[in-house]
């Protein structure tokens, strides 16, 4: 059986062995919840998004796998819903024999490349420029015997090919190296120019058709993580420079001068959590849900740049509501004397194993306890704003990467930018948060 095979076989025996441990923490957790009201460990609700992630993967994979090598008899997607079924499809990719016309199996790499387009721009030129070249040599090789393939067949059914590294920058293996990464930027930077490269890698590029087919997996020691600082240390360098508005703040320009001059009647009423430094003033109320919009894969990277993780930034602005930012945007306004009152971040896409937390120093309220990825922290529609906040990763990963923030204060401008903890703004002051900037970086 075919190296393709033999590593989904290898990955669904891993989960079954992870099966018996994790069974018998949710089977702890839930009985502690039902008797006793016990929330779930946040490592095991990692683990259980973890092992959900890992086998959403496998399943898109082994379908895949299936589809390549024409299986008769697979069921439909919707109906895998176990390892078990998992186990049958593989089972049914053993007894096909992964029998494969050579040039079938090359040409589904140069079809997935020809089914990319662009995000934001329909004829991205060096995309279409590719396109043709690929046209060109998926013609040759539909009118080649086994005897005269061109080189490229070869090169696509080992993994060699400049298309399957292209095709890996778009749906990337989470568990590549930086150096791995910077490689392939390198090779496919060569074979298809700088442009589309960093258009692939930024994740600009979308597959208009299925799933993709898997990148390989590669490993690497993961370099040590820089030394943290002191989350105690609050420091504010101001700034009296003039700042140019950005396109979201002038999108922000826009919604407010739509809104009326009072919070619209049917935001989410106060959602403050418990100081751990002061004394609450006002009651508890659950918040609702932030309603994140959803949002492409984003990431980066050049020789001697770090991986950039895709993040989602939700802010709730004083007169103008809720208003979703993403990694090094300016999420708020500048010198328009506007409040946040609340916010709420997430990984998008999720990364196994890394998971970020944040509290908010909050008018009258002192410090908010930590929430964590997907929760609003603050008071959305109630006059209060925020002074400060602290941002922080967790998860098995978080050593890997860092989290790094700044905000823009009154009457004191752009502070300098804090990372891992550290708390941004001035308890206390009086003075609001107008707006922040947020982005993570792997190592």
């Amino acid at each position: 059986m075919n190296a393709d095979h033999q590593q989904l076989q290898q990955q669904l025996n891993h989960l079954k062995q992870r099966l018996p441990g994790l069974s018998s923490r949710l089977s702890q957790a839930a009985v502690e919840l039902k008797e006793a009201g016990v929330p779930v460990d946040e490592r095991l609700s990692e683990q259980l998004i973890a092992y959900r992630q890992e086998f959403a993967g496998l399943k898109s994979r082994a379908i895949e796998l299936a589809k390549t090598y024409s299986v008769p008899g697979v069921v439909a997607p919707t109906q895998i819903s176990s390892l078990h079924d998992i186990q049958g499809v593989l089972q049914a990719i053993a007894r096909s024999g992964g029998e494969v016309n050579e040039s079938q199996k090359a040409l589904y790499y140069i079809d997935r490349f020809l089914s990319l387009t662009h995000r934001e721009q329909p004829h991205f030129a060096p995309l279409e420029e590719a396109k043709v070249k690929a046209r060109e040599l998926r013609h040759i090789m539909l009118n080649s015997s086994p005897s005269n393939f061109p080189p490229d067949v070869p090169a696509l059914l080992s993994g060699q090919h400049p298309c399957c590294a292209f095709l890996s920058l778009i749906e990337p293996d989470g568990n590549i190296a930086d150096e791995e990464w910077e490689r392939m930027l390198d090779f496919c930077g060569r074979a298809f120019g700088k442009p589309l490269t960093l258009a692939a890698s930024r994740g600009k590029l979308q597959f208009s058709g299925t799933v993709a087919a898997p990148a390989p997996t590669v490993t690497a020691p993961t370099p040590p993580p820089p030394p943290r600082r002191s989350p105690e240390m609050v420091v504010i360098a101001g700034s009296d420079e003039s700042v140019e508005p950005t396109d979201t703040e002038a999108e922000v320009e826009r919604l407010l001068s739509q809104q009326p001059s009072s919070p619209p009647s049917n935001l989410p009423d106060v959602i403050i959590l418990p100081s751990s430094d002061e004394s609450p003033s006002r009651s508890q109320i659950a918040p609702p849900a932030p309603n994140f919009a959803p949002t492409p894969a984003k990431m980066s990277g050049l020789s001697g740049v770090g991986i950039e993780v895709g993040l989602n930034v939700l802010v709730h602005i004083e007169r103008v509501g809720d208003h979703q930012f993403h990694e090094h945007e300016f999420a708020g306004t500048r010198g328009k004397a506007l409040r946040l009152e609340a916010f709420a971040l997430e990984i998008k896409p999720p990364i196994p194993g890394l998971g970020i937390r944040y509290l908010a120093h909050i008018q009258g309220s002192g410090d908010t306890p930590w929430v964590t990825e997907g929760e609003w922290v603050g008071a959305r529609g109630s006059g209060l704003r925020i002074e400060g906040l602290a941002i922080e990763l967790t998860g098995p990963e978080a050593p890997n990467y860092s989290v790094y923030y700044k905000a823009h204060i009154e009457r004191v401008g752009d502070t300098q930018e804090f990372s891992n903890g550290e708390f941004c703004g001035r308890r206390g002051s009086g003075m609001r948060v107008e707006g922040i900037e947020i982005h993570i970086d792997r190592h």
